[in-house]
Formats: C-alpha cells, structure tokens, sequence
C-alpha cells in the first residue's frame, strides 16, 4: 500500500548534527534487519541478558513489580520471569526491525489467531469496537500482525525524539490505517462511532487525577478513566487484545470475549473488570509484559511509595 509521506515525516527535515547519533542508532537497527531470524532472536537474548545483568532502576522496578504480583511464587521462580522479561523485551526491540524493514510473510503465514468470532461479533453489531490492550513485548511487529485480521488503527503517544518519532511513523504506515495522539481523543471518538475499530493500551499510570484505582494483580492500581469513558460515548463494542511470542518463530494473538455492557459500570467496577482480562492474558506468559514501566507509580491516598526513591549522587565538595 503506498502512502504519500507527510512534510513532517520528510527525513531531509532531520540532517541536522544534533540527529546525527539518532541515525547512527536507526542505522544499526536496520543491519539487525538484515540478519536471519534465529540470528535476531539470538542478539535479542544476549542484550536482554546483558541488561539484567547490568541492573540499575529498570533492574528495581521489574522486580518490585513481579515480586509484588507473583506472591505465591518461590523467589527463585519470580526471579526467572525477571531475568526473561528482559530477554522478552529486548527481543521485541529487534523484532521492531523486522516489522519495519522486513518480509512479514513468514511471521503471517503462521499466525495463530484465538478467539476471531469475538471479533466478528464486536464488528457484526455495527457501532464501532474498541480493542483495549496492555503493553507487551511485542512492540512494532504487533502492528502487521494485526493488521492481518482487522483495519489497524490505533491511539499512540509520539516518541519524544522528532525523528525516531518521523521513523516509526513513516514505516508504521506500511501496515497500519488511522492514527491518533493522545490530544486526538475526539477525533479518534467521532471516528470510532462512524463504525470503526481501535486499539488502545490502557495499561499506563497517568496520576490520579485522570484515573481510579482498581485491583490489578491483588493491587490497587491506577487505571485510566477514558478507558471507561470511551464506551459511555461511543456505544462501542468493547474487548480485549494481546499478542504473544510463542516458539520457533510463531506467534499470536488473542481476543477476549466481549466486555458486555461495560460502560453501563461505574468506573471502579469497569476497571476492576479491564484489569482482571489483562491479568488473565499476562498469566498465559507473564514473562512478556511490560514489566519495566512503573505500573504502580500512583498510590491510593495514605500509601507509602511503591517504588525506592531515586538515590542522587552526592557532589562532592571541592578541596580548599
């Protein structure tokens, strides 16, 4: 499908020095393209290993999360998903290049899709689906995925760096249809009631203000209100998504059955209901989800952090 490139999609709008080390870096992830399969997942395994091994505040805040959602795991078992979560996550990074630069036949041609006639269903009732979803490994090559079963269209929130913003978006266009940013909400719910389908990943902490808590693995989780508001003004179908990494190159995904009448809940009650079909997908393989982000970041008024405050370094004072 060929598109016309926006002008601020254009690259020749990025050959400023300051972009410079940008390009070095998309550079690199277009060799990753190249490479074989089995190859890519390899380098994958390595870098996730290498960043676990190397620790730090995505280190803390992975294991804070998988201990606090895993009690009834041993620590040796909690500390295994730890240790592959990052493995997962670094090979969704080089699975991006695939879906950017490579042949998406191979990953099409053996995909596993659980759960089409919720889908068919949500479409067949003509008011417009919303597919909500969590964050999983599988970041960009989820798209062609997708895109293979229904129109992709989806909410988004624009990369802080212009141009790997401008990279991503010109090559999401080879598999998606309609785009929206998180100032778009209207349009993307007029667009919805006109009949469409939509993705969009609720599963971020945008501060108590914009959110209710609602229980999430046993805890009480910030969850976003225009998840539940977004049903109450469309009058759209409402399920859930999740994509997976399975063995040997196959991959899937799967949608829950329809979310009936979810937006005739109360938010806390239609949150509680959102988290526990996400819960019920993340246990399928829990290593795969988006474990680095700081999901509990928001507490319920009168609790402590969840999270250890950031040691700063101390300066040290000059000699005299």
């Amino acid at each position: 499908m060929k598109h016309d490139i926006p002008k601020e999609y254009l690259y020749r709008n990025y050959l400023h020095p300051r972009y410079w080390v940008t390009w070095l870096g998309i550079g690199i992830m277009f060799l990753i393209s190249l490479l074989p399969y089995k190859a890519q997942m390899w380098l994958g395994t390595q870098l996730g290993l290498l960043m676990y091994k190397q620790g730090g505040s995505r280190l803390q805040i992975t294991r804070a999360n998988i201990d606090a959602c895993f009690p009834e795991l041993s620590a040796d078992e909690r500390e295994t998903i730890i240790r592959e979560s990052f493995i997962a996550n670094m090979k969704g990074m080089v699975e991006t290049t695939i879906a950017w630069w490579g042949d998406h036949k191979p990953i099409l041609d053996n995909l596993e899709v659980h759960g089409l006639e919720h889908l068919k269903e949500a479409e067949g009732r003509g008011k417009g689906v919303i597919l909500v979803g969590g964050h999983f490994s599988i970041l960009d090559l989820a798209g062609p995925m997708v895109n293979s079963v229904f129109k992709f269209s989806y909410m988004y929130r624009p990369n802080d760096n212009p141009l790997f913003n401008t990279v991503i978006e010109r090559h999401r266009m080879r598999y998606r249809h309609e785009k929206f940013n998180k100032y778009q909400l209207k349009e993307m719910t007029d667009f919805i009631k006109q009949g469409n389908t939509v993705w969009y990943g609720y599963d971020q902490d945008f501060g108590k203000r914009r959110s209710v808590f609602a229980p999430f693995f046993g805890i009480q989780t910030a969850t976003v209100k225009a998840a539940m508001r977004l049903p109450r003004e469309t009058g759209a179908t409402v399920l859930m998504i999740s994509q997976f990494r399975e063995r040997d190159g196959q991959y899937s995904i799967r949608f829950s059955p329809i979310l009936e009448e979810l937006a005739e809940d109360d938010d806390v009650i239609a949150a509680t209901r959102l988290n526990a079909q996400l819960e019920s997908f993340i246990r399928i393989h829990p290593e795969q989800y988006l474990w680095m982000h700081r999901r509990f970041r928001s507490r319920p008024e009168g609790e402590e952090p969840f999270y250890p405050k950031k040691q700063r370094k101390k300066k040290k004072k000059a000699a005299h």
